[in-house]
C-alpha cells in the first residue's frame, strides 16, 4: 500500500504547489496592472457567467478526483483478499500479543512471511492503542471491546 499512498500523497503536494504559485502569480499581476497610477478611478467589473463556472469545476473536478483516489485507497486497504493469513491482536498497557493460527505468539515483535496478504484481528484490552507501520504506510486504532 505504500507505493499507492506515497502518489496520492505526490500528487497532493503537486497541487498545492502549482495552485500556490498561480495564486501568487496572478496576485503579483493583478497588483501592477491595476495599481492606482495606471488606475486612479475604480471601473465596476460585471461577472461572466462562463468564468464562473470554469473556477467552480475545476476545483470540483480536482477534489472528486482525489476523493475517488483514496477512497480507493481506502477500501483496498481495509479489505484484505481472500485466504490471507490470519494473526490475531491484542493491545496491552505498554505492549501488543501476537498469535498466529498456527500457535505462534509474539509480544511486541510481528514477522509476516514476505509477499503475503496479512489480515489482522485486532483488539485492546485497556485504552484506546494505534498500531502503525511507518513503511507500510498504515495506521489503525483500536478499541477495547471492538475487533
Amino acid at each position: 500500500m505504500a507505493g499507492h499512498v506515497d502518489a496520492l500523497y505526490f500528487f497532493l503536494v503537486a497541487v498545492a504547489a502549482f495552485f500556490t504559485v498561480l495564486i501568487c502569480s496572478l496576485i503579483l499581476y493583478f497588483s501592477v496592472r491595476y495599481r492606482k497610477e495606471r488606475n486612479p478611478r475604480a471601473t465596476q467589473v460585471h461577472g461572466s457567467t462562463a468564468l464562473e463556472l470554469i473556477w467552480t469545476g475545476i476545483p470540483l473536478g480536482i477534489v472528486m478526483i482525489i476523493f475517488v483516489w483514496s477512497a480507493i485507497i481506502f477500501f483496498t486497504q481495509t479489505r484484505p483478499p481472500k485466504g490471507s493469513m490470519e494473526i490475531y491482536c491484542v493491545a496491552k498497557q505498554w505492549m501488543w500479543k501476537f498469535e498466529h493460527t498456527g500457535g505462534q505468539r509474539e509480544i511486541d515483535e510481528l514477522h509476516v512471511p514476505v509477499g503475503r496478504n496479512v489480515r489482522m484481528i485486532m483488539t485492546s484490552q485497556d485504552v484506546i492503542h494505534s498500531f502503525y507501520v511507518p513503511a507500510f504506510r498504515i495506521k489503525a486504532d483500536v478499541l477495547p471491546g471492538r475487533y
